[in-house]
């Protein structure tokens, strides 16, 4: 015994995450930064007629993310091993996913769950805002449907052997319908903006991993004249075998002019 440290229960969800994880191959991952001015968004959020919910800035990068995806497909894709090569699947819809970020995954460890905006590029912003609300605080005793992926998280970790439930994963990561069912498409979006960190850098066990920084006032270039402007950092981790750099790089353009314009 000492007063130094203590070493804490073992945790069968951090097993379980440090199992996906494993999915994440950093030699295969590169990562794409730019700031945005994002002074017509906010324009966009001012004008919510009163009583209304103003879209979240997450509705917009998924919204954004998601028309993206569907004009340039070559994104829209995800690695799967078969039994001796990988070979690459092509998504004919755009299913953004989300990482929400929970308190209740066990005693000693906050985690996230993947929600996933299913066919998100044909949802308004107002429908994408009410479908996320809330995600991070409704009760798991709820009757919410949203968290049932979260439920069959929590139930398997206290019902279902470790080996079990990374078989199952298993299925889910080689198997194109189970993999649009339990992680949604080829994005996932992930922001550390309410903490007011400026911007992350994030590696999912996802071919791109779109993340947002804290939206406030910064020096802007316009012309030949420094301005204010509000601003928000993008960082787009990506997979280089699926989407490289050239590709990557339009792509991740094309999220930022539609989100400034």
């Amino acid at each position: 015994m000492t007063d130094e440290f203590k070493v804490l229960p073992r945790s069968r969800m951090f097993d379980l995450y440090s199992f996906l994880n494993k999915e994440n191959q950093p030699a295969f991952k590169a990562v794409a930064v730019r700031e945005i001015d994002i002074t017509k968004i906010e324009e966009i959020r001012s004008r919510t007629a009163q009583g209304e919910k103003r879209p979240t800035y997450t509705s917009f990068v998924a919204k954004a993310a998601a028309q993206a995806l569907m004009e340039i497909p070559e994104a829209n894709r995800v690695a799967m091993r078969s039994l001796f090569s990988y070979r690459l699947v092509q998504f004919e819809r755009a299913h953004v996913s989300i990482a929400v970020e929970r308190d209740d995954a066990d005693r000693n460890l906050n985690a996230a769950f993947i929600y996933t905006i299913y066919d998100t590029a044909s949802k308004s912003l107002v429908e994408i805002s009410k479908e996320i609300t809330g995600l991070a605080t409704v009760a798991l005793d709820s009757d919410d449907v949203r968290l049932e992926r979260w439920r069959r998280i929590k139930l398997g970790i206290k019902m279902v052997p470790l080996w079990l439930i990374k078989l199952a994963i298993l299925f889910h990561r080689h198997i194109p319908s189970l993999y649009i069912q339990n992680r949604g498409g080829a994005l996932l979006i992930s922001s550390p903006s309410k903490y007011g960190v400026d911007f992350i850098v994030a590696h999912w066990p996802y071919p791109l991993g779109l993340s947002f920084g804290f939206a406030k006032s910064r020096p802007w270039v316009e012309g030949d004249r420094v301005v204010i402007r509000k601003t928000m950092t993008i960082t787009m981790a990506f997979d280089r075998r699926i989407l490289p750099g050239g590709p990557a790089a339009k792509f991740m353009n094309r999220i930022c002019e539609i989100l400034e314009n």
